[in-house]
């Protein structure tokens, strides 16, 4: 199988240059009074183009073709992002393993926890490591692992974030070890390391487990929304259940401007290989070497951590505010504690120089020297019901005050966002912690259905 000189789009230009009769959706039938010219390839499962709810043709290429780039037994593209395959994934562990609590990493993004609300499945918390240096969770402990999977032969799923969206990498080659020893199920969100496994030497190994996921789109070239499922030998669940799954969580109307965008990432990886990857490496050593010894500032480096982000401690909302409004960059997230700058395959020497030079000016201009964040561990969940049983309850609420609040379970999610990890569920039980936890007032919290969190807390009867 080749699939080295972008199939899809080929065969868009090949076909849209025929100038047929779009008897068929999109609307803007490609006139140019209604459809920008990025769109006019916009097209839907007309004949030669596949069905990527069935894949025989060309979009079964472009999933082949990314097995073979992460070298998974099979992949599956998603134009739902990353949050469509995790719900795919979930639902269908749940459907192999029905009985199955859920062992999730406590930091795992919103669409996890989403997923396991739709299941109606238990969770069983597995608390990350933390270092009291750092202002965020740290990497999951295999031991921990290995311990709940011990006590209880019925647990039969895990779900673990590696790396999270601060670059924490965790040991998924001990991790995946453990769970197929107790034949365990491991679901990685590995949604920030697309590029990881593409070159061994400079990024490191890829994420391991049986159902890996991807964002095609936050680090490597493909548009946003676009993502892969990986399912890896030895895993248990069979593809139809898988395809099920998509059919559910997936757009039944794939776009194929996004499809496209697929394609050619995809075809220009398996042509190219890491050196694809060069430009961008070298401009990561630049930045690296160029960002140390900081005054004001720190960057955080670790022995064991994904380069493609520069996270640096320190005030971090105002160097983000400085960076912004002074330097024209736009960063990826602040908080007070530190910023997170991503970089990507677009990135090159004269980008991250231009980065460099504008946080090391902010640096000079500045006379606060960096102090350490003391990292507030969120506190260890307990859970008075399901998340689907919370949700099924009427809801009222109430203020944020210890005697008000402690000891009643939570009826919404409370999350950071970015990135969206809750730190209070539907169904928890609130704690003296939860309640200092979100009475700082340096953390943006946001709620279900959009909402800011106002310091009122809807709880359950």
């Amino acid at each position: 199988m080749k699939y080295d000189n972008d199939r899809l789009g080929a065969a868009l230009k090949l076909y849209l240059g025929t100038d047929p009769l779009p008897m068929h959706m999109p609307g803007g039938k490609r006139n140019p009074d209604f459809v920008s010219q990025a769109f006019m390839r916009d097209i839907t499962e007309i004949g030669g183009f596949d069905n990527l709810h069935s894949p025989t043709g060309i979009l079964k290429d472009m999933e082949d073709c990314a097995a073979s780039v992460w070298k998974a037994k099979k992949a599956f593209i998603s134009v739902n992002g990353s949050s469509a395959l995790i719900l795919a994934a979930i639902w269908s562990a749940c459907n192999l393993y029905p009985n199955s609590k859920i062992l999730a990493a406590m930091n795992c993004h919103l669409s996890v926890w989403n997923a396991i609300e739709l299941t109606g499945s238990s969770i069983v918390p597995l608390m990350p490591a933390f270092d009291i240096g750092l202002p965020f969770a740290g990497h999951v402990s295999p031991s921990d692992i290995e311990r709940y999977l011990a006590r209880d032969p019925s647990l039969k799923i895990v779900v673990v974030t590696s790396p999270t969206y601060e670059g924490v990498l965790s040991d998924m080659d001990e991790i995946f070890r453990i769970t197929r020893k107790y034949d365990a199920l491991l679901i990685t969100d590995s949604a920030h390391g697309a590029h990881l496994g593409l070159d061994d030497n400079f990024f490191g190994p890829d994420s391991k487990g049986d159902i890996v996921i991807k964002s095609l789109h936050k680090t490597l070239s493909s548009p946003t929304q676009t993502a892969v499922m990986l399912l890896n030998e030895g895993c248990p669940i069979e593809e139809s259940l898988i395809r099920r799954g998509l059919d559910i969580f997936e757009t039944s109307s794939p776009s194929y401007i996004l499809l496209g965008g697929v394609s050619k990432c995809l075809s220009s990886l398996y042509a190219k290989g890491p050196s694809l990857l060069k430009p961008w490496e070298d401009a990561i050593t630049y930045a690296e070497e160029n960002l140390r010894g900081l005054r004001n500032f720190r960057l955080w480096e670790a022995p064991v951590r994904e380069r493609s982000k520069f996270v640096i401690m320190g005030y971090g909302d105002f160097l983000f505010d400085q960076l912004r409004g002074t330097f024209n960059i736009e960063c990826e997230a602040s908080f007070p504690s530190h910023l997170i700058a991503m970089t990507g395959i677009g990135d090159t020497v004269s980008t991250l120089k231009r980065f460099c030079d504008a946080v090391k000016a902010v640096d000079d201009a500045v006379d606060s020297p960096y102090t350490e964040s003391k990292f507030i561990s969120r506190p260890y969940p307990r859970f008075a019901m399901t998340l689907r049983e919370a949700a099924q309850l009427r809801l009222r609420s109430i203020e944020l005050e210890p005697e008000f609040s402690i000891g009643k379970p939570s009826g919404e999610f409370i999350y950071g966002f970015p990135p969206g990890i809750p730190l209070l569920m539907p169904g928890e039980i609130i704690t003296e912690d939860t309640v200092r936890i979100l009475s700082r007032g340096d953390i943006k919290l946001h709620m279900g259905g959009g909402r800011s969190y106002n310091g009122l807390i809807p709880v359950l009867p």
